[in-house]
């Protein structure tokens, strides 16, 4: 192994040394050792240790808590770890009354035990934990989790009624969250009236609450109209602005009840989204001929009508929908030469694609097919468009040849026989086929050359009822005025507008932002160069750009997804993806202008103990910011809004310059430093032990220093009767809790077992369990006598638990399987023996 010695220094350092040693320590003969792990018997701790004092310390607390953390959280963590976690996390709250970061890991990490029933410590710890700034995931987890460990819905029922009851008041949108599972179960029974109270009840609570919405809309259709769908995806739309779907859905509610403006302002929002999401794609026609049919019907958007088809046919693309719509409101702007040069050209581009026939792709189908019309969209066009009545039949019997069992062709078919005065061969077409808008509007006029006026105008008031704003719905309304009648829709629009406008103010529609611009993401740092030991960590702000308020859910614009990489460089390299992988929402809205911040724990998992392990090392450390992950192109990390770049601070961890004189006063501030002083000592010698084992038989990467007494020095700074692990002073209990956590991955030999073993003797239950939980994890299948020994006689409760969470043999309380009453949860977290 390659040594660096500190030359001159050395001989004067191991004169001072030996002097230290032999006035503070004066070193033992570890043969004369005679406790250790291994040999130890039954513990009788009840005649050996005295009552103590209610022992009380933040540090150690945070400890336990980190210990926890790092041991449940991964995916990967098992049953045992998950018990041993929940041990620490409550001997942490029991240490420090303080300890609130305890309360939601400890629901977290006890919601995730695959085999043990912790319903009666979530139930507990949730009425506590829930307020107005809980994390609403959360609280979710711990439902979810209360709710499986039942099996009857009478059993879920009573779950949810208690807790809305307990914790509803305390928080609007978890309420919402509990009453919307409490209709569902309704629901299921099912029970529609309490279904009803209930859902109504979750979405009054919050409006943004879709599953209220929804299976509401599901169970009673009748009572949900199209203002109520039009104010909910108003809502949608402004919980996520890049959501497509929700400004289609406020697009087609507004053409239902003839707001047409509105409409169309929604369409145009969709173009606008479409377009920057998709920027190489053609506008879809799912999207520019709804668009088009509200410009049409409203008179200030009619010239929108043409631009619509500029923007298409610039594009290269042909539809003969489009070009129906333009040539009639070219007509109705009383543009005449512009309407026969639309309704000419269309003739003309129709027939030569429908002359090529099908579209077919090159070889490789690496060639753009050309754009096609079909036979039936060309009847429609003679039919509605640019009325010929010849025409019209003509292309509807191809249409109908090709597509005999299509009840479109076959609508279209009847309503050019009418058009040629032949209601004989429509009839029998339209009874055979589901109706429709054209096969009801072909019904209509069969009626009316029949006489029968009054059920022509039903019928009529029916078909245009389907699609009000479409051209057959134009000819509907003509031939009903006709009759004596006239459209009256279900809803009066400027009701509709009146009602949205008080909810959502005169600017019903926004206006299309890109989403990048609303939300802005900051990734920040106090400082940028940590020396070895320093436990830093990292702010994340998401800040509120828009006029609107922003909400944080699965359906938002951000849905509380956070990933930080780690990419360590310098006298190491490693990647560590999913450093950090959390999901928050401990504030649900983000008012305009104001922002929420979200603190990350950096110093974890895997980078914690490469930082710990190599003090000698000098690292920078990139942390790349992600915002609710996607997976890319390739498989890489991106963020789900992809204009919005990850974003990367980059920090150093220099190396710890090693000198006598250093050594040597952190090596007397065992005996006369401060207890924080003593603890960073600790953490320093025991990464320089598991410094020098790493680099044991193996070329050091780096300027590793080195001497041979440097590991008797830091062994003896731990095992020697008045060092870190062994002083007797009762008040040096933090510092060996301390010191034990720090020894986690340092490899145990027989002096450090022995001097570890000595703890589990201590008066105090903190160093007890410590000692037991280290001793476990590193003497596998050499420990379980003393566990046993430990699970039975120990006079603490907290190191009884450890040790059967380490795999002593006893007798476990049975699980509770209701929730407590008011009165039982002012008792302690522990289930009450019976």
């Amino acid at each position: 192994m390659r040594k660096v010695v500190f030359f001159a220094m050395l001989s004067t350092f191991s004169l001072c040394l030996s002097g230290i040693l032999a006035e503070e320590l004066s070193i033992s003969d570890p043969a004369k050792t005679e406790v250790t792990a291994i040999s130890r018997g039954p513990i009788d701790t009840t005649a050996a240790l005295p009552k103590q004092d209610v022992l009380f310390s933040p540090s150690v607390a945070q400890v336990l808590h980190d210990m926890a953390y790092e041991m449940a959280m991964p995916d990967t963590a098992g049953g045992a770890e998950i018990e041993q976690a929940i041990v620490l996390l409550r001997a942490a709250m029991e240490l420090d009354s303080g300890a609130g970061y305890a309360v939601p890991t400890l629901i977290e990490v006890a919601s995730k035990a695959p085999d043990v029933d912790h319903s009666v410590i979530v139930r507990s710890l949730l009425v506590t934990y829930v307020d107005q700034n809980a994390d609403l995931e959360m609280a979710g987890k711990a439902v979810r989790y209360l709710l499986e460990k039942v099996d009857s819905r009478e059993a879920r029922e009573r779950i949810l009624s208690e807790l809305l009851m307990v914790v509803g008041p305390k928080n609007r949108i978890f309420s919402s969250e509990l009453l919307t599972a409490l209709g569902l179960l309704m629901a299921e029974k099912p029970d529609n009236e309490a279904a009803r109270f209930y859902l109504t009840q979750a979405y009054k609570a919050n409006r943004h609450n879709r599953s209220a919405f929804w299976k509401y809309a599901e169970l009673f259709p009748d009572a949900v109209h199209a203002e109520n769908y039009l104010a909910h995806f108003r809502l949608a739309l402004s919980e996520d602005p890049s959501s497509i779907e929700a400004a289609m859905g406020m697009g087609r509610h507004a053409e239902q009840v003839g707001l047409y403006d509105t409409a169309a302002s929604a369409y145009r929002y969709c173009a606008d989204l479409f377009r920057h999401l998709y920027p190489s794609q053609g506008l879809p026609a799912s999207i520019y001929i709804p668009w088009a049919i509200s410009c049409y019907n409203n008179d200030e958007d009619l010239p929108r009508c043409l631009e619509i088809l500029n923007l298409v046919r610039q594009e290269g693309r042909f539809n003969i929908l489009l070009e129906g719509l333009a040539g009639k409101a070219a007509a109705k702007l009383g543009d005449g030469d512009r309407a026969t040069e639309i309704f000419r050209s269309a003739e003309t581009q129709a027939q030569v694609l429908l002359s090529q026939g099908p579209p077919s792709g090159a070889a490789g189908g690496q060639a753009k097919a050309p754009q096609q019309v079909t036979a039936k969209e060309f009847a429609w066009f003679y039919c509605f468009a640019l009325p010929s009545p010849v025409k019209a039949l003509d292309w509807a019997n191809k249409a109908y040849a090709l597509e005999p069992n299509s009840p479109s062709s076959a609508s279209v078919l009847a309503y050019a026989l009418m058009m040629n005065e032949q209601a004989n061969w429509a009839k029998p077409l339209i009874e055979k086929i589901e109706p429709s808008q054209i096969s009801e509007l072909v019904q209509a006029k069969i009626q009316i050359a029949e006489g029968k006026k009054n059920e022509a105008k039903a019928t009529l008031t029916a078909t245009i009822a389907r699609d009000p704003g479409s051209l057959a719905a134009e000819e509907a309304k003509a031939l009903l005025k006709e009759q004596g009648g006239d459209y009256v829709p279900a809803a009066d629009p400027d009701v509709v507008r009146s009602m949205l406008e008080q909810a959502f103010g005169e600017s019903f529609m926004p206006v299309f932002t890109p989403p990048e611009r609303m939300l802005s993401i900051q990734f920040n740092m106090r400082g940028n160069k940590f020396p070895y030991g320093s436990d830093f960590g990292a702010v994340v702000a998401v800040i509120n750009n828009s006029s609107e308020t922003l909400v944080v859910s699965d359906d938002g614009l951000f849905r509380g997804n956070i990933r930080i990489d780690a990419d360590v460089s310098g006298d190491l390299s490693i990647k560590i993806p999913k450093l950090v992988s959390m999901k928050v929402r401990s504030n649900y809205f983000i008012e305009p202008a104001q922002s929420i911040l979200i603190p990350v724990k950096l110093v974890t998992g895997k980078l914690r103990r490469l930082l710990l392990t190599y003090p000698q090392a000098s690292l920078n450390i990139a942390f790349t910011l992600y915002i609710d992950p996607v997976a890319g192109p390739a498989g890489e990390p991106a963020n789900r809004l992809a204009a919005i770049k990850p974003t990367t601070l980059v920090v150093t961890r220099p190396s710890i310059e090693l000198t006598s004189k250093y050594l040597r006063n952190r090596f007397n501030l065992i005996s006369k430093g401060q207890e924080g002083q003593k603890i960073k000592t600790a953490q320093l010698f025991v990464g320089l032990l598991m410094e020098e084992y790493a680099m044991s038989n193996r070329k050091p990467p780096y300027k590793f220093l080195y001497a041979d007494w440097m590991p008797t020095m830091f062994r003896n700074a731990l095992v020697h009767e008045a060092g870190l692990l062994r002083n007797p002073d009762k008040g040096e209990w933090v510092v060996k809790v301390h010191t034990m956590a720090e020894m986690q991955f340092l490899p145990l030999d027989y002096e450090l077992v022995s001097a570890v073993s000595d703890n589990l003797d201590d008066s105090n239950w903190p160093v007890r369990m410590m000692a037991m939980y280290l001793l476990a994890k590193t003497q596998k299948g050499k420990f379980d006598k003393v566990l046993d020994s430990a699970a039975t006689y120990d006079p603490d409760a907290r190191v009884r638990e450890m040790a059967v969470a380490m795999g002593a043999v006893a007798v476990k309380t049975p699980a509770l399987e209701t929730i407590p009453t008011a009165e039982e949860q002012a008792q302690p977290i522990a289930p009450k023996e019976k």
